[in-house]
């Protein structure tokens, strides 16, 4: 399922409207280009990217949307299917499910991960229901 997620929300990216941009560095990081896809005013993808690197090993965290809700969220080694902003599976980047986690880990991770796509969104002005 999050694999098809994935798939389909890709494949309709070239008809949807892209809106980026690139925060500077904060302490020592590197600076941040933030790309949004929009389809009739909602998002659909974020991808957000070290501006020094390129593709998901290089610091790039890519978070897909149904409904305006994080779907899927894929970090350089693990990859989380959401589900009303929570985390219903975490996987490795093969997409195999995680058995080294435990409920208060996945519980500080889904925190942690909708409250930086909430401040991602915000800098395009766009509030996560």
């Amino acid at each position: 399922m999050m694999r098809q997620t994935m798939q389909q929300i890709d494949a309709g990216l070239p008809q949807m409207t892209e809106r980026d941009t690139t925060l500077p560095p904060v302490a020592d990081s590197q600076p941040r280009h933030l790309a949004a896809w929009l389809q009739e005013g909602v998002v659909r993808k974020l991808v957000v990217a070290d501006s020094g690197g390129n593709g998901p090993g290089s610091g790039e965290t890519d978070i897909w949307f149904l409904g305006g809700d994080v779907a899927v969220l894929q970090q350089v080694a693990d990859v989380y299917a959401f589900d009303a902003g929570r985390i219903v599976l975490w996987t490795d980047g093969t997409l195999q499910p995680r058995t080294d986690v435990d409920q208060q880990l996945v519980m500080a991770k889904e925190t942690q991960l909708i409250d930086s796509a909430r401040q991602w969104l915000a800098v395009f002005g766009i509030a996560l229901p």
